[in-house]
């Protein structure tokens, strides 16, 4: 139990780091807390960590672990048939290939996530990451397109539609 304790702290400490933008240290934490898990055999535990290690990666643009860690958190949450974990690793492995301008993967991985989001009736994240792939597409919504153009026909300037929210680059480690 002890080994638990000091994973969820370690854990905790990586969050911390990560937040604060010192990846180096957010990674060696989540590393040590991913170990604990593993040897105490805490799958679910384990996958969170990893996805949250590639997001790590992402961030300090080392390509190859984020793709390995990522990969390994959504195989694990697949044996777990952990639909929401799936959703939100296959949601990062889109970001990733995004910055990557892998546009045919990241694509396909948004789509992904957002039929996950869709089957769990996930509202907010399914927006989340509907959001990530317009982006990725470079399109504007038809909400948009229509909110521009009302404003064109009512003589005034159209803003931003309410249901249109501007968002970090990065994603939350989750």
């Amino acid at each position: 139990m002890a080994n638990i304790e000091e994973a969820k702290r370690l854990y905790d400490k990586g969050l911390d780091g990560y937040r604060a933008g010192e990846y180096e240290e957010a990674l060696e934490a989540l590393t040590r807390a991913r170990d604990l898990y593993a040897g105490a055999g805490d799958r679910d535990n384990e996958s969170a960590v990893l996805n949250d290690m590639g997001v790590v990666c992402v961030q300090l643009e080392d390509e190859e672990n984020a793709r390995r860690f990522l990969e390994e958190a959504l195989t694990i949450r697949m044996a777990l048939q952990d639909k929401s974990g799936q959703g939100m690793t296959l949601g990062n492995l889109g970001m990733m290939y995004a910055r990557q301008d892998e546009n045919e993967k990241a694509t396909e991985a948004y789509q992904q996530a957002i039929a996950i989001f869709q089957e769990l009736g996930d509202k907010g994240n399914e927006k989340a990451v509907a959001r990530q792939l317009s982006k990725l597409s470079g399109a504007p919504t038809v909400a948009h397109r229509l909110f521009r153009l009302l404003g064109r026909l009512t003589g005034g300037q159209a803003e931003e539609s309410p249901d249109e929210e501007q968002t970090d680059e990065a994603e939350e480690v989750s």
